[in-house]
């Protein structure tokens, strides 16, 4: 790892990781936070109703009937034997997410009379609920100012009265005394105690930063997939696929958590808008895991941890179908969320353990997974009640979503560099081997460096092996007569006689000049050698063909054993060149001879 890299990792885990978690503990605290709960006559008495800074919450005030039959209607509902049932909630903004259907009944009346032209907005902070009614408000005299409302996932975007993502009503009151309101729920995983009166204007307007908010975060994620993109079809690895796809599904989850997917694309298709608000969610959960597997490279790094992801994702898998086809979505959901937490968690480990072996990628993945496991764990311990719910919760997880995918990004640079690098040292690497083993241009058998590689692997590998060094007779006289192009034609010729007059097994090498030099494999007995001389030297006295002339060659061979003869490769060379030295000055020899038939030198 360079120092800068030693240096960041340092930073993280000394500054960055404390200050998380110092975030998160803070989150929890906020979430912890909440005014003192009012007495329950307090709590029964009409909501005075005005202008109030982030809308004037009623949890508090709720009334709530639970329809275990899902068949009630409002008139039984208004009807005193259910009026008695309605009860009103310990904690209203905490609670476990269940399938169900739930009457809400609340009573508003006008702080001030003069606010009886105002519209008001009851918002429901969801964008989920598969339906929602609203009914009246009713007057004391039990008439209804207004016809019932229906709305939701189930509904088409025309049904929406304020043309909000979230479930909103609006209403008017036309004097100070108190009015009833009943607001009919049927949810899956939507949360809706945190029910709200706003002024309609001041709503509108408050929602400008959020739609701000939502637009860098979905410009933020367009540019991620355009650079995901790009990798893809440069490099075309698999890791990068995940990455595109994360992103994707990452910019899906985010629109349908948001309501822009039934708002925009599915406005008239709400089905599909609610296929793709539970779909989401796994399969960008699957492709993170993916990507996370590939980037820390968990099979190599730590076996155990794969295969426990792989088995995350097929749970996912699992949820994904049955989000598709089955009855009840909640249990997709409830598994994406506890796949995502733990799922997070096992990659937080992957990626210590392969930072612990200095992969630089590893130590940012770790980042960007803490952050999102921070985030994400705020709304999934709020949905399983173990903390109040907040709304600026999911903007929480949102950012932290993105900033992910951007401290991902900035890991797949990482490993890409890595890669570059590893890339640039093989073929560096390649380079030094191919210049070792590269062949003589002219003759096409193995250079000096070629004959070097191989004799010194048969060395380190304590392989017996024989040297036989060949020079050309008569040579200079052919160059000198019938200039170079002759000469070389001659070794070229030669050369490919030699390689014929051998086994696959030995090297055939030309050393420079007229020289050439032969290593033999094995031990062989030195009649088998002889015999291979004596093939050699029939070759070089057969004509070279060369412009409709016979030219001729003569040829003498010096022969080293090893170890007989030496244990280097310089040392075999040398007893060899003695030998071919010696069969040189001897005019009536074979034209060969062996090193250890030499005197000492």
């Amino acid at each position: 790892m360079s120092p800068v890299a030693a240096a960041l990792v340092r930073f993280w885990f000394r500054l960055c990781l404390p200050m998380l978690l110092g975030l998160g503990l803070t989150a929890w605290a906020a979430a912890q936070a909440v005014a003192p709960a009012p007495s329950p006559a307090e709590r029964l008495e009409p909501v005075a109703i005005g202008e109030h800074a982030g809308g004037l919450p009623l949890a508090w005030h709720l009334q709530v009937l639970d329809d275990t039959s899902r068949t009630l209607t409002l008139d039984e509902v208004r009807r005193p034997e259910w009026q008695s049932r309605f009860t009103l909630p310990d904690d209203p903004l905490r609670g476990r997410e269940a399938d169900r259907v739930l009457w809400f009944k609340f009573q508003l009346r006008l702080a001030d009379p003069a606010d009886a032209p105002q519209e008001w907005l009851l918002l429901v902070p969801s964008v989920s609920t598969h339906e929602m009614r609203f009914y009246g408000p009713f007057a004391p005299d039990g008439h209804a100012l207004a016809e019932p409302v229906v709305t939701g996932m189930r509904h088409p975007w025309r049904t929406r009265p304020a043309s909000s993502e979230q479930m909103a009503w609006r209403f008017h009151l036309p004097d100070a005394q108190p009015y009833t309101v009943y607001v009919r729920a049927e949810s899956t995983f939507a949360r809706v105690y945190d029910i709200r009166v706003w002024r309609t204007a001041d709503y509108l307007e408050s929602t400008q930063d959020k739609r701000m908010f939502d637009g860098i975060s979905y410009g933020i994620l367009i540019g991620l997939l355009v650079y995901g993109l790009v990798l893809l079809l440069v490099f075309g690895e698999a890791i990068y696929v995940y990455y595109l796809l994360s992103c994707l599904c990452a910019l899906g989850a985010l629109a349908g958590i948001n309501g822009h997917l039934l708002r925009y694309p599915f406005a008239n298709w709400p089905a599909a808008a609610g296929v793709s608000y539970t779909l989401m969610p796994a399969l960008w959960a699957i492709c993170k895991l993916q990507f996370g597997r590939r980037l820390l490279n968990l099979r190599q790094f730590a076996p155990w941890l794969d295969r426990l992801v792989v088995g995350l994702l097929f749970a996912l898998s699992v949820a994904a179908v049955y989000g598709l086809f089955g009855r009840h979505p909640l249990l997709t959901f409830n598994l994406v969320q506890a796949s995502v937490v733990l799922a997070s968690a096992v990659l937080l480990a992957g990626a210590l353990v392969a930072g612990r072996r200095r992969y630089w990628p590893a130590v940012l993945y770790c980042v960007g997974v803490a952050l999102l496991l921070l985030a994400v764990c705020a709304i999934i311990f709020a949905a399983w009640g173990w903390l109040n719910w907040r709304p600026g919760q999911m903007n929480l997880t949102q950012g932290a979503l993105v900033l992910e995918l951007v401290v991902f990004a900035v890991a797949a640079a990482s490993r890409l560099r890595l890669v570059l690098r590893s890339e640039q040292a093989l073929a560096a690497h390649n380079l030094e081997l191919i210049d070792a083993l590269r062949t003589d241009p002219l003759t096409s058998v193995a250079s000096r460096a070629g004959l070097e590689v191989q004799a010194n692997r048969w060395l380190r590998e304590g392989q017996p092996f024989a040297v036989l060094l060949l020079d050309l007779d008569g040579f200079k006289a052919v160059n000198d007569r019938h200039g170079h192009a002759a000469g070389d034609a001659v070794l070229a010729a030669l050369a490919a006689r030699l390689r014929e007059a051998v086994r696959d097994s030995d090297l055939v090498a030309r050393l420079g000049g007229d020289e050439f030099a032969l290593l033999v494999a094995g031990d062989p007995h030195p009649d088998a050698l002889t015999g291979l001389a004596q093939r050699l030297l029939a070759q070089s006295s057969l004509p070279v063909d060369w412009e409709g002339q016979g030219l001729r060659v003569g040829m003498s061979i010096g022969i080293a054993r090893r170890p007989q003869d030496g244990d280097s490769l310089d040392a075999l060379l040398r007893a060899a060149d003695r030998a071919m030295y010696h069969s040189k000055q001897q005019s009536e020899a074979p034209g060969f001879s062996f090193a250890g038939d030499m005197p000492a030198a």
